[in-house]
């Protein structure tokens, strides 16, 4: 029988938030349960009492994207028309990029991260959402590819240390503007 996890509140902010730092430091690799216990004072046990493990804790301090990329999608899914869905989508998917730049520079391209979060079926059902409402209905490999690219894009800019000095308002106007125009039907295809 699985241990019960504490309810939310003070203790486990504190761990999620000592895990945040230590992630941006260390990676979520390279940070460990006594990592995070030692952040915030307290022993190894103190913070099982709170996870089961440290997937756990990378799972939930990801949870605040996870839930507003949901969100995005449930909105995208109420316009019929799937180029507005794919206008959407996308627009949600910046807006979130670049709202949550520091989150987006400790996760992207982490392998150990993307592990956790593939392991999570309610994450795999989001992005699996969110891939079919922007590759479209035919799912060609030009927008599997084009689809890719964006989302690299989108996350290493949002990360890129080198653009901290673009304001959020620019930084959003731009991913958006350049996804659009990777996503845009060919001539052939009009």
């Amino acid at each position: 029988m699985a241990k019960p996890v504490a309810p939310r509140g003070l203790a486990r902010e504190r761990v999620l938030s000592a895990a945040f730092e230590l992630f941006t430091e260390h990676g979520v690799h390279g940070t460990s349960v006594k990592m995070i216990a030692d952040r915030i004072g307290v022993g190894k046990a103190a913070v099982y009492n709170q996870f089961h493990a440290k997937e756990d804790i990378a799972f939930e301090v990801a949870r605040p994207v996870l839930e507003d990329m949901a969100r995005v999608i449930r909105t995208a899914e109420s316009f019929s028309d799937s180029q507005e869905r794919r206008a959407v989508a996308l627009g949600g998917l910046v807006e979130l990029a670049v709202r949550h730049r520091r989150l987006t520079a400790v996760f992207y391209g982490d392998p150990a991260i993307a592990q956790v979060l593939n392991s999570h079926p309610e994450m795999k059902a989001v992005a699996t959402n969110f891939r079919q409402m922007v590759e479209g209905p035919d799912r060609d490999p030009g927008s599997r590819i084009a689809l890719s690219m964006i989302l690299a894009g989108i996350h290493v800019s949002a990360a890129d240390p080198e653009l901290d000095d673009i304001d959020d308002a620019d930084l959003r106007t731009v991913l958006l503007e350049v996804s659009q125009r990777i996503l845009r039907p060919s001539r052939a295809e009009v």
